[in-house]
């Protein structure tokens, strides 16, 4: 397999972290043609590449190796749509770009805007393979805890009639379950606030404690400061002991990916559903550091709760 292309590709957008006199010349001069130097060469290998590939596994692992490579080398934090001005519909780049309210004018501010892009022209190519190959890029995406909204979804057709271009599939469950709601036992309400409060920042304690409370969704996902297993266990156990009651666990998934997010390294991720179903469904303690332990008191035959 040839990788010279990706590597190639690799070298560049690691300018966003690891700034390089060089690299950041390349990014921001507007005489650099992206698709000629880059996204075509890229195209051609990656091409090739799955050309040699016999079996659908084995062009779904490359593709999958691609998606580790690429997301491996860059963390991004805005979303694709902040990047101006682009024409969306055919990712044509009409004059030098920048992110929406961006006050750098300075090349390396100006080339992590175009390491962006350039990063999300070759997920459109990886794309393009997936559809043509019927592979599930989504899926793959999913499954690597990757962020979809740094990148254009546009040129995928996978669950398009759920997505509807980079729409969540949470749509789906929105439409089937309207107004289902996890309610959570009153008398220990205030308890699992205290044991769970300092996973968020101050300002969304407060709404934290609203969604206890029976309030409406969030108005906009809450940050879980640590890692997305600590959280799901800790309301898989209080589901599991009736703490949390009105609902099926299907539905307190669906909640949890709607109110809440988490930190994964350095970036912020959404909870993926599947991901949810794992750690919800399971017999299986998958939680190596839980925050909360719920236990069977013999005495008293209640369910008693402590922080760890």
């Amino acid at each position: 397999m040839k990788t010279e292309e990706l590597d190639k590709c690799l070298n560049i957008l690691s300018c966003y972290h690891d700034p390089d006199e060089k690299k950041i010349e390349i990014l921001a001069g507007m005489d650099t043609d992206f698709q000629q130097e880059f996204v075509e060469p890229f195209r051609r290998e990656l091409g090739l590449n799955l050309l040699t590939k016999t079996t659908f596994q084995e062009k779904k692992d490359l593709i999958t190796f691609y998606v580790d490579e690429l997301d491996r080398v860059i963390i991004i934090s805005e979303n694709f749509k902040n990047i101006e001005p682009v024409d969306l519909i055919t990712d044509e780049l009409l004059a030098p770009i920048w992110y929406e309210d961006q006050y750098e004018s300075d090349d390396e501010g100006i080339s992590e805007v175009r390491a962006h892009y350039l990063f999300s022209l070759l997920f459109v190519v990886i794309q393009e393979y997936c559809n043509l190959y019927h592979i599930p890029f989504i899926e793959i995406c999913d499954d690597r805890f990757f962020n979809l909204d740094v990148i254009n979804l546009e040129p995928t057709t996978e669950r398009a009639e759920i997505l509807d271009f980079g729409k969540s599939i949470k749509e789906k469950y929105e439409f089937k379950l309207p107004g289902i709601r996890p309610v959570f036992a009153s008398e220990s309400r205030s308890e699992i606030f205290e044991i769970l409060k300092d996973f968020f920042s101050v300002e969304d304690q407060i709404a934290f404690f609203a969604l206890l409370d029976g309030s409406e969704n969030a108005p906009k996902p809450l940050l879980f400061l640590d890692n997305g297993n600590r959280l799901a266990d800790a309301f898989k156990q209080l589901y599991d002991c009736d703490f949390i009651r009105g609902c099926q666990k299907k539905e307190l998934e669906l909640w949890i990916s709607q109110n809440f997010q988490f930190r994964y390294r350095d970036q912020v991720k959404i909870f993926n559903l599947e991901y949810l179903n794992e750690i919800l469904s399971t017999t299986k303690d998958k939680c190596k550091k839980p925050i909360l332990n719920v236990r069977e008191d013999k005495a008293t035959r209640k369910y008693i709760i402590t922080k760890l």
